[in-house]
């Protein structure tokens, strides 16, 4: 399972630190405060104003504990439209990078040129390989893999990636561009995040993204859609999630650029099953959007304002489907985002929400939720996915409604897939992803060789000794070996050798 050599050696150790893409809040001096003071005319008094804007935002910007970013085989840093600033993997010292034998840093051709400056190169793994990436706060963390297959080896490139002892990622190819993510809980302070090539084959990644999630990212308590009816499920802050779509509905892309935890959301367009439904509008909002305050539940981090400033409504008849191509044999957590821009007053909305086919809510009636408009709320809903391969979300009108009005919206959704088992994303499977093994097993096998090989060298060693000695001792009582002719008994000759005495000795 692609675990080739046994020397054992880790590279790429640096010692300079990583340095993190935002800096903390700066702390007006005195002469600073002196001058605030004063009575500063027009100019300064406009530039001050700016800057007190821009440390509040500052202040406000979302700062993990934890912000790995790290640009693998890359000889330069590489700067993103974001800000973010990602690191080589040979120059950040909270990153070490461990392998059984070299590992190869690669560069994208010079044309076409890559879409994104962490295109531009890969390290490519011949065996098992692990990044130790040291954890300052346990707890949930993002993790973005980048993989831009800008070889044809590389686009052929069969391999398993792990994360903690936890398997994402099992026969895994990157034929096209693609970023993976995943919300995983992280109980240690060093994450090993393990690459494992396919026998015969290699492993890559272009880009590694690690940081800490907010706490309100991820709730315990979700409700699980069925077959048989709707009930509740506890337990899903513990899980490992794979993010597979996020969706504006009505909107236009949104970009990292534009997203506090640079997530990507798309445009529902491409989702829709039935886009000639009637009875369905899709609204832009200009106003602001309310969080609430010193809320630990709702916050920019949960879905940035952008999602929320756009939806699509049905009337009391009509409904509106979106439809997901999904791994079957699967559970998803599905986040239907909510903010009502669309009614004019409290208390006029109803509407009913289904997920695959069945009834999840019936007359949803977000005013008594919220108490305002504009203000964003989620709900979180699980469902199995079997053999159909299909996730089919939908929002009805309810009779509870004006005719002709709008009676329900959606603004933005997510989904994301369940972990199946403890150790892995899609099951569990032998693939040795603890790379403290693998190395100890190889100088292992290398001390039991070398043992080996010592022990025969020493019994060669005696019986030459041996041979030697006794050689000696009869030359030294007269008797050598000779070899005579003897008389067999039926008249034949037979050779014999036997120790018979030199004239010497008489």
């Amino acid at each position: 399972m692609g675990g080739h050599g046994t020397a054992c050696h880790a590279v790429l150790m640096s010692p300079n630190p990583c340095p993190f893409p935002f800096p903390e809040p700066q702390i007006p001096t005195k002469s600073t405060s002196a001058t605030m003071a004063s009575s500063p005319g027009p100019a300064p008094l406009a530039a001050l104003l700016l800057c007190a804007l821009f440390t509040a935002s500052a202040a406000s910007r979302f700062a993990p504990a934890d912000n790995h970013l790290i640009a693998c085989g890359a000889t330069a840093p590489a700067v993103l439209p974001d800000g973010r600033r990602f690191i080589p993997d040979s120059g950040c010292a909270s990153t070490r990078l461990r392998s059984q034998s070299s590992t190869l840093p690669a560069a994208a051709p010079n044309a076409p040129a890559a879409p994104s400056p962490l295109h531009a190169a890969a390290r490519v793994f011949s065996c098992h390989a692990s990044y130790d990436l040291a954890i300052r706060r346990r707890g949930r963390h993002v993790l973005r893999l980048h993989f831009y297959p800008f070889d044809a080896s590389l686009a052929s490139a069969r391999f398993h990636v792990g994360a903690g002892g936890f398997l994402l990622l099992h026969n895994f190819t990157a034929s096209s561009p693609v970023v993976k993510e995943f919300l995983l809980p992280v109980h240690a302070d060093v994450l090993a995040l393990t690459f494992v090539p396919e026998a015969g084959s290699a492993a890559f990644v272009n880009a590694i993204e690690l940081f800490s999630a907010p706490e309100e990212l991820v709730g315990d308590i979700g409700t699980l859609v069925a077959a048989d009816g709707i009930n509740q499920t506890n337990g899903l802050s513990s899980q490992v999630f794979e993010t597979l779509y996020r969706i504006s509905v009505a909107g236009h892309k949104v970009t990292p650029f534009n997203d506090t935890l640079w997530r990507t959301w798309v445009n529902d367009e491409g989702f829709l099953v039935n886009k000639e439904s009637s009875g369905t509008k899709a609204w832009s909002f200009g106003g602001r959007i309310a969080y609430p305050k010193d809320s630990r539940l709702m916050t920019r981090e949960v879905a940035p304002d952008n999602v929320y400033s756009s939806a699509r409504s049905v009337d009391s008849e009509g409904s509106v489907t979106w439809g997901f191509p999904v791994p079957a044999g699967s559970r998803y957590l599905v986040r239907m985002h909510f903010c009502d821009i669309v009614s004019k007053a409290l208390y006029q909305l109803y509407f009913n929400i289904y997920v695959n086919g069945h009834l999840a809510l019936k007359d949803f009636d977000i005013s008594s939720t919220t108490g305002y408009l504009a203000y964003p709320y989620y709900i979180d809903f699980v469902a199995d996915v079997e053999d159909e391969g299909m996730l089919k979300l939908a929002i009805g009108g309810s009779k509870m409604s004006r005719p002709g009005e709008a009676s329900g919206f959606l603004n933005a959704l997510e989904i994301m897939r369940v972990n199946k088992t403890g150790g892995g994303m899609d099951g569990d499977f032998p693939v040795i992803l603890d790379m403290d093994y693998l190395l100890s097993k190889g100088i292992g096998e290398f001390a039991r060789s070398l043992l080996c090989g010592l022990v025969f060298a020493g019994l060669f060693l005696a019986l030459v000794t041996l041979v030697l000695r006794l050689r000696t001792e009869l030359k030294n009582n007269g008797t050598i070996w000779s070899r005579q002719s003897i008389d067999s008994g039926d008249g034949k000759l037979a050779r014999a050798y036997q120790l018979v005495p030199t004239k010497t000795d008489y």
